[in-house]
């Protein structure tokens, strides 16, 4: 799989509403489950809650067409402007 950022901008204030009140109900396991597949795995998410209406992820993917399908109806939510990351420098210890 590839590495992918993706940046998901909210269509609207109103789904953007709609999107944090749809995942208070969700558990960290109930979204690990439904963004995780064969072509597809949601990595991780840096965001600023309710006060922005842009969204960072990283994905894993065997192409951005993956990511959409996984992401189904919620990614109707978004443009989603996905980027494959082919170089990725780790500086961490």
């Amino acid at each position: 799989m590839k590495d992918y950022m993706v940046v998901h901008t909210f269509k609207s204030e109103e789904i953007r509403q709609q999107y944090f009140a749809m995942g208070q109900d969700m558990t960290l396991d109930d979204i690990r489950a439904q963004m995780k597949n064969d072509n597809a795995s949601f990595q991780m998410n840096w965001n600023a809650g309710e006060d922005d209406m842009v969204m960072y992820c990283w994905w894993k993917a065997n192409s951005p067409e993956a990511i959409l399908e996984t992401l189904g109806e919620m990614g109707e939510m978004f443009h989603n402007d996905v980027k494959e990351v082919p170089n990725i420098i780790d500086v961490t210890d």
